[in-house]
């Protein structure tokens, strides 16, 4: 008697059990792009049930992923930076991805050289979030390796971008003062390098200019969006003795150290001074007063932008929307009329 070899399974063998394709399955072995929980689960079940032996060469592909995405930052300290990463780095992980973050500190030049480092240290994709970076620079990054812009209104092949109107948020916010009666609103801006910052302060501009007020420039105050310089220029403004009943904050941050100049300097908010912030952190509702302010879509930010990533991986042509931008009312703001 002859006995016959028993056929060792095949990579066809796993994908008619799993109820794949045969592609698939190479792409689960080798990473290539990620493959959905369920599809993952089925392939590792039939090759268990097969007891399929994954071919060595084909494991060491040149065209194998590293499972990781990198993610160009300003400032990792940040809450609003933590809260983006946070839910970014939960959509990731669920489909086998780690991060890898460089950061920019907003200048150009470190944005330039942290993009470098991103596409040395052989990440599948990456993921900026607001900075500094030229249309073209992100463009040609994309030429070589997909490309996820936070802040950016770019179009292009292998690139997807994500972009909050920042003009209307600050228009929402001073319109919203100007309903409650305030006529002399004061503004401190964020940093100067900031496209945020610019386009918030457009929106105020473009609110007292509607309602035919000439913005006061010794109403203006230069901020860097930290509570420290939103504390400092809030007292320029209370010493300079030009009269304001409301401040719109270039974000949460700015607000809460206005917000303690005024209470140091004997003015209450807001019976004397409303006050609205931008980006609705999760400690601005837990402030006395509780902050006035607009819900950027923080959360949906990071998980929007990890999704579009995990897309263009995958080549799928799904366009990512986030939500808009809301006014959250609480009781940092009052009608002058009452």
């Amino acid at each position: 008697m002859t006995n016959k070899k028993k056929k060792s399974p095949t990579v066809y063998d796993v994908a008619t059990l799993a109820g794949v394709s045969p592609s698939t399955v190479s792409r689960f072995l080798n990473r290539t792009t990620y493959v959905s929980d369920d599809k993952s689960h089925k392939i590792e079940q039939a090759i268990t049930t097969l007891g399929y032996k994954p071919n060595f060469h084909m494991q060491q592909s040149t065209t194998r992923r590293s499972m990781t995405i990198g993610v160009l930052i300003q400032h990792p300290d940040s809450p609003y930076t933590s809260r983006i990463l946070n839910d970014m780095e939960n959509v990731l992980l669920a489909q086998g991805y780690s991060l890898v973050l460089a950061t920019g500190h907003w200048q150009n030049k470190l944005e330039i050289h942290a993009l470098e480092y991103l596409m040395k240290s052989n990440v599948d994709g990456i993921i900026i979030v607001t900075g500094n970076l030229s249309e073209q620079s992100i463009l040609t990054t994309a030429k070589s390796i997909p490309v996820v812009a936070v802040g950016y209104d770019i179009q292009g092949e292998n690139v997807r971008s994500l972009n909050l109107d920042n003009v209307l948020g600050g228009y929402i916010a001073t319109l919203h003062l100007l309903q409650l009666g305030h006529v002399n609103i004061a503004h401190i801006k964020g940093l100067s390098s900031q496209p945020d910052s610019g386009a918030r302060f457009t929106g105020y501009k473009k609110a007292l200019t509607e309602a035919q007020i000439k913005p006061n420039p010794k109403l203006i105050k230069q901020g860097d969006f930290s509570s420290e310089t939103g504390y400092e220029k809030t007292v320029e403004l209370i010493e300079s003795k030009v009269h304001f009943s409301a401040l719109f904050a270039a974000n949460d941050q700015t607000a809460y150290g206005a917000m303690k100049a005024l209470t140091d300097h004997g003015f209450r908010v807001p019976e004397d001074v409303s006050i609205v912030g931008f980006d609705d952190l999760p400690t601005s509702q837990y402030f006395t007063p509780a902050l006035t302010t607009l819900r950027q879509p923080i959360e949906e930010i990071g998980a929007v932008s990890a999704r579009s990533m995990l897309n263009l991986l995958s080549g799928e042509r799904h366009e990512a929307r986030l939500p808009p931008i809301d006014l959250m009312l609480r009781q940092s703001t009052k009608s002058i009329y009452r």
